[in-house]
């Protein structure tokens, strides 16, 4: 019975596992994670966030010259003479201003100079069946062969099927949904909302519409969201294009790569997108089993050891007499888990 049963959990998986397989290439998904125009880098403006290192020169402000500082949790900065300078999320020119504004009260002349001397902020993320997941740091020109590489699926990964997700911005601190925008691009309505309800509205393609074309949407906290302190409300008309405002999944088949050297699929990768390596169907009907073997395993073991036990107890009441101090043995376990009696 016990085999039949592993029997049809394999049959079972085998048959997902060849469901997932048809049917997942979305070209106009694929077409989401293009850069364009075709670039060899990623074309984003940096903008500097916590742990990031940024470096000031200035000829005519020597008490900032050549200071060097790592952007605290806080999104500041503490300079000699200007004192603390709030800089996250802004490009170096940004905090060029900035920094030129504040020392034009010491100063009646001012030159600022700012680089980043530390890309420490921005990652991307691997997971699934590879030998050195998580986060990696993102140097702006991180291809998904390159990352792929340096992760080394194993032999337990599907290469075929390995899935990249871009999701939708912002993609870092958490917002809330809109139901609205996704129920135009994907048909779904979550958390039981009306989507036709008043709010903010996604006016852009369906699913399958151009991934170029621009949607109207919040991309930070609504106006009637409570103020957590950490954003502001959302710019009325503000615009994304449509590639960042939903998420995308695309699947991509690393062995076409590998073995064929077919690179159209070899994307460049942004910060925050998720590398997932599957498991292959074999491995997906063992890690189930597993699974579901895992306490009946733990209650054998437990089961063997008490069997144990009883034989050793029957073993000292067959050579130490009843209520005689000799009883008072000391049990040790073993390097192979059994029981062994020691005076």
């Amino acid at each position: 019975m016990l085999n039949g049963m592993v029997r049809r959990m394999i049959l079972a998986a085998l048959l997902a596992g060849s469901l997932t397989a048809a049917g997942c290439y979305d070209a106009n998904e694929v077409q989401a994670f293009l850069q364009r125009p075709r670039s060899p880098v990623s074309g984003l403006e940096y903008r500097v966030l916590p742990p990031d290192v940024i470096e000031i020169t200035s000829t005519r402000v020597p008490e900032i010259n050549g200071f060097q500082s790592v952007v605290r949790p806080d999104g500041k900065i503490n300079l000699p003479l200007l004192g603390e300078i709030y800089v996250a999320d802004k490009t170096p020119k940004e905090i060029e201003t900035a920094l030129t504004e504040a020392a034009k009260e010491y100063y009646k002349e001012v030159d600022v100079a700012v680089q980043v001397a530390g890309y420490n902020s921005r990652r991307f993320y691997v997971f699934g069946q590879v030998s050195r997941p998580g986060p990696v740091r993102w140097t702006g020109c991180d291809t998904l062969l390159d990352v792929l590489a340096q992760a080394q699926p194993t032999p337990l990964a599907w290469p075929e099927r390995i899935v990249v997700i871009r999701s939708a911005r912002p993609n870092q601190g958490g917002y809330r949904s809109q139901p609205s925008l996704r129920h135009r691009v994907f048909g779904v309505n979550e958390f039981g909302q009306d989507p036709n309800a008043s709010g903010p509205e996604a006016k852009g393609p369906p699913a399958g519409g151009n991934p170029g074309a621009a949607v109207e949407v919040p991309t930070t906290r609504p106006a009637d969201a409570p103020d957590d302190g950490n954003s502001a409300p959302a710019a009325a008309g503000e615009t994304l294009a449509y590639a960042d405002a939903v998420p995308h999944k695309m699947t991509v088949n690393l062995l076409a790569m590998v073995q064929h050297g077919d690179m159209a699929n070899n994307i460049l990768l942004k910060p925050n997108d998720i590398i997932y390596v599957q498991p292959n169907p074999f491995a997906k009907a063992s890690l189930a089993m597993e699974r579901v073997f895992m306490p009946v395993r733990a209650a054998a073991d437990g089961l063997s050891d008490l069997r144990e036990l009883q034989y050793h107890w029957k073993w000292i009441e067959d050579h130490f007499p009843a209520g005689a101090e000799g009883r008072q043995t000391i049990y040790t376990r073993g390097s192979g888990g059994g029981f062994t009696p020691s005076n």
